[in-house]
């Protein structure tokens, strides 16, 4: 599926805090939700021919092994989805990640910083073999289609 991307990755909150017990948790999902661009004067602007607008959002509760701290928040872009005019509930799985994969990749990212100074110590949130494990599924259904 291909993107344009509106705006770009907001970090609309993120939190770091240290467990008093330790606990681990991945919470970690994907929102997606239609939204329609305004003119200068706040007027909605017509149904784009290039494809509809979305809001991709990722909000997160991450304690990673072995649970001293823990990081939650949402982090938001706002994309075009090029020749889709669906609801965005039709959308695989592939896409979903597709979409949310550079939002999670702000997540690693703040995670390690934020730890570089808190512990002095980066830690690394790895969410990329998951993404690859579905882009493995993703061909291996592709092909299986096509046989």
């Amino acid at each position: 599926m291909d993107f344009k991307k509106m705006t770009p990755i907001i970090v609309r909150n993120f939190h770091y805090d240290i467990n008093e017990e330790q606990k681990v948790k991945s919470d970690v999902t994907v929102s997606i939700r239609e939204v329609v661009q305004n003119d200068e004067n706040g007027k909605q602007m017509p149904e784009s021919e290039e494809g509809k607008y979305f809001e991709v959002g990722v909000p997160f509760a991450v304690a990673p092994a072995p649970g001293m701290f823990t990081v939650s928040g949402l982090i938001t872009q706002v994309v075009q989805l090029i020749g889709y005019f669906g609801k965005g509930d039709d959308l695989n799985p592939t896409d979903y990640q597709l979409l949310s994969r550079p939002l999670v990749e702000e997540i690693e990212t703040l995670t390690y910083e934020i730890t570089q100074i808190t512990l002095d110590q980066p830690v690394n949130l790895n969410f990329k073999s998951n993404f690859d494990e579905l882009l493995k599924n993703r061909d291996k259904d592709n092909n299986n289609d096509e046989n």
